[in-house]
């Protein structure tokens, strides 16, 4: 069993790296999880090592911000407090995909055995990434700050915890929106993840640059947008006002993915009734497990035979979406804007 299935499932990964790249295979592009994905290993670079298994809990300490107002006396009797700590523990969920072949389904088939293998891998690759778009844009707007004390040039709307640009003012909307994230004490680069109608807005006013009538293009540094094709959805769910163009920011750092899979699967491990591997997804250069066992089967229904062997696979990946954490009530790092 193992020769069979390694054989046929590197020969698939071998061409899903050329077709992947050559953009012979449509599915929706995960820009927003690939975006949280590029800043993992600047907030969490060791968690693989600490997390063995599925079931083992894993926390990381971090200083916790002490903030007082300055005294305006020396005092010979003064006394003060101590810092404190906070634990943040990351929670990972199971994605999984699911096929499976007979040994024999390919014996009167267009397609060989190979080309079949590479199909349901190919489309496990897409499955996975636009579930990891989906689940990366509904992190970033599940989690949007219920603070921001900013206050010029915009409202922040505390029930829909969104800081609200008037329409007048959208031609500066990426001004406004560092000057809120500066009140907010956020300095340096961010990602911007733009619903389709902020995306459309913001590249335009992007393009207006010094030979223009009017320049827009000063606001745009240190800032990285990111399209973000389901946020809109999102956003005219929680308010139908909010479809001239919805953002959510991020500083860079402050938002990651930690995917993991089992020992057994990273090392590659085969007994009398299951094989455990993995396979290196293309788009997103990580490992994904690979589960597999076999049973003896009529599958003459699915273009098998009567005697026949069946094999089942399972791709899976554990998935933890982190954000820093921050002690204050509500508030993160994850800041929603919207023109209204």
């Amino acid at each position: 069993m193992a020769n069979r299935a390694t054989a046929n499932l590197v020969k698939a990964q071998a061409r899903l790296l050329g077709a992947f790249q050559s953009s012979e295979l449509r599915f929706r592009f995960p820009a927003t999880y690939l975006a949280l994905k590029a800043m993992s290993p600047i907030m969490f670079p060791n968690y693989s090592e600490l997390r063995l298994r599925e079931d083992r809990t894993v926390e990381t300490n971090f200083a916790a911000r002490s903030s007082r107002a300055l005294g305006s006396a020396r005092t010979h009797n003064h006394t003060g407090s101590k810092g404190n700590t906070a634990v943040l523990t990351p929670t990972w969920a199971s994605y999984t995909d699911k096929f499976n072949m007979s040994l024999k389904q390919a014996d009167n088939s267009l397609y060989n055995a190979d080309e079949q293998m590479f199909q349901e891998i190919s489309n496990v690759v897409s499955n996975f990434m636009e579930g990891y778009e989906t689940a990366a844009t509904a992190y970033l707007f599940n989690n949007r700050s219920g603070v921001n004390a900013a206050t010029a040039f915009g409202t922040f709307d505390g029930t829909n915890d969104t800081f609200e640009v008037a329409e007048a003012n959208q031609d500066t909307a990426i001004q406004i929106t560092k000057i809120a994230m500066d009140a907010n004490k956020y300095v340096g680069a961010m990602k911007v993840f733009c619903d389709s109608v902020a995306f459309a807005k913001f590249e335009k006013q992007a393009a207006q640059g010094a030979s223009n009538a009017t320049n827009l293009s000063f606001q745009f540094n240190g800032v990285t947008f990111v399209h973000s094709v389901e946020l809109g959805a999102l956003a005219v769910a929680l308010d139908s006002g909010y479809s001239k163009g919805y953002w959510i920011v991020v500083p860079d750092g402050t938002v990651a993915t930690l995917p993991w899979i089992p020992k057994q699967n990273r090392e590659g491990v085969s007994t009398k009734v299951a094989d455990y591997s993995n396979l290196l997804n293309p788009v997103d250069s990580e490992s994904y497990a690979i589960h597999t066992y076999e049973v003896g089967a009529d599958d003459s229904a699915n273009n098998g035979y009567t005697q026949d062997v069946v094999t089942q696979y399972e791709i899976s990946q554990d998935l933890a979406f982190v954000k820093a954490p921050l002690t204050a009530a509500g508030e993160t790092t994850i800041q929603a804007f919207a023109i209204v």
